[in-house]
């Protein structure tokens, strides 16, 4: 009976995850394909050391936004208002900002991938646009359903791709360091053959690996390299706007399906799409630590995609292209679905908020707003010349410049709620480690810009 009723509690919690997935959605794209890799083949194994520091630092403030709707039914854009214009006018600005740069940045990236898979004869602001127009599209006719349903997808295709290319990526790694005869690694034709015969060496397979992976590289752990862990921060695993998508995504859930989630399975939903976004990041560093250092970074948009593509297939092999291409484009979609949704939710949400009056407006708001973005992220794309690297840099900086400010306001709003749904001590105390590890950073990069500019 105990099993039966345990089984019956895990389908349920399995059917109610949705937002938390839209999050993994989000945070798997950029931050992973992009950041997570150039991190890996920059400073290698000691970048792994960030990744989970600004996973932990940020996580009070992401599950806050799912605690305040699940528990609250309201969603953090209602409680930044009651904190006043003084905060709400401010977020609103960055919150349009970050749409312009987050639109052309998730763009940017899956015209890449398309433009070296398929088109290459098409300019990448071309491809960028008209990614932007399919997602809108799709998003305006489905609605939230169909655009949960897609990330789904979207997010398992590519991890069920990376942790297989992972597995083969670390056994290749072993195998070249000569723990097998060369006889012997010359005739295994499979990886499956391949692993058995590495488990049969008396060689520690952490320290082969590590060995591969030991190549003149800078230290991450100057100052020096702050800038670069500013801009890898900012969006690992994302902005802190993901918590008011949070907030946003469960109202729309419980709306579109009519049902209202416990604190559990919000909280479950939360914590699994939380630790996917983690261990995939971790996963996405190997690659790059492996792979890359020995091709070197492109520069150009398309060589980089290249390189992105050639992590799989160099292991699982180049048959293997047009699929892991798919899974890449996949990924990036899911991304540029979630952002294309999330930025005009919310600030359609704020307008209503700053203005109640614009509720009895017939006219399609959020669309206005999603077209109006496009548009700018276009003329965005068109303007900035200095290349995808820069820009890239530039929208996760202040991504994480204006992180303090998002965590500060959540940390406000959350003592709004009962006492019942008051996050755990541990909780409250890590969002207050994270907030001072999230400002201390801020500040430290901008201190070192000032330096330069004045030396």
């Amino acid at each position: 009976m105990a099993t039966t009723v345990n089984d019956k509690s895990l389908k349920l919690a399995l059917a109610q995850l949705g937002p938390g997935l839209l999050m993994a959605g989000a945070a798997i794209g950029v931050s992973h394909l992009v950041q997570s890799t150039r991190a890996g083949a920059m400073y290698g194994w000691s970048a792994l050391i960030f990744v989970l520091l600004a996973n932990l630092m940020k996580y009070p403030f992401y599950e806050y936004g799912h605690r305040y709707a699940a528990a609250s039914g309201r969603n953090l854009i209602q409680a930044y208002r009651q904190q006043g214009k003084r905060v709400f006018i401010p977020f609103l600005c960055i919150s349009a900002i970050s749409a312009i740069g987050s639109f052309a940045v998730d763009a940017f990236v899956a015209a890449m991938l398309l433009q070296y898979l398929w088109l290459p004869q098409v300019s990448v602001s071309v491809l960028a646009i008209g990614v932007l127009l399919f997602c809108w599209s799709l998003i305006a006719i489905g609605r939230y359903r169909l655009f949960e349903q897609i990330t789904k997808w979207c997010v398992i295709l590519l991890s069920v791709a990376t942790i297989a290319a992972v597995v083969m990526a670390v056994v290749t790694a072993i195998a070249s360091q000569h723990v097998l005869p060369s006889d012997i690694a010359a005739q295994t034709s499979s990886t499956v053959e391949l692993t058995s015969q590495i488990l049969k060496a008396n060689t520690s397979s952490a320290e082969i690996v590590a060995a591969t992976t030991t190549l003149t590289r800078p230290t991450i752990f100057s100052w020096s390299a702050v800038p670069f862990l500013v801009a890898f921060m900012g969006w690992m695993p994302g902005g802190l706007e993901l918590s008011v998508w949070q907030s946003l995504w469960v109202q729309a859930d419980k709306q579109d399906s009519g049902q209202s989630a416990s604190m559990a399975e919000a909280s479950f939903d939360f914590n699994f799409g939380y630790l996917l976004t983690v261990v995939l990041a971790c996963l996405f560093l190997v690659l790059g630590t492996l792979t890359l250092p020995e091709q070197g970074l492109a520069v150009e948009p398309a060589a980089f995609a290249g390189q992105l593509v050639s992590m799989y297939t160099s292991y699982i092999g180049a048959w293997a292209e047009p699929i892991i291409g798919l899974c890449a484009i996949a990924a990036i979609f899911s991304t540029t679905f979630t952002v294309v949704d999330a930025f005009p939710r919310t600030l359609e949400a704020g307008l209503y908020e700053l203005l109640p009056a614009s509720r009895a407006i017939t006219f399609p708001i959020r669309q206005a707003i999603a077209l109006a973005l496009i548009s700018l992220a276009g003329l965005l794309l068109t303007l900035f010349t200095a290349g995808f690297e820069p820009l890239i840099n530039t929208i996760t900086i202040i991504a994480f410049v204006a992180a303090p400010f998002y965590a500060w306001l959540n940390m406000q709003s959350i003592k709004d709620l009962e006492i019942a749904a008051q996050p755990a001590p541990w909780l409250s105390k890590l969002a207050l480690v994270g907030f001072v590890y999230l400002s201390g950073f801020s500040l430290l990069y901008i201190a070192l810009q000032l330096n330069e500019l004045t030396a």
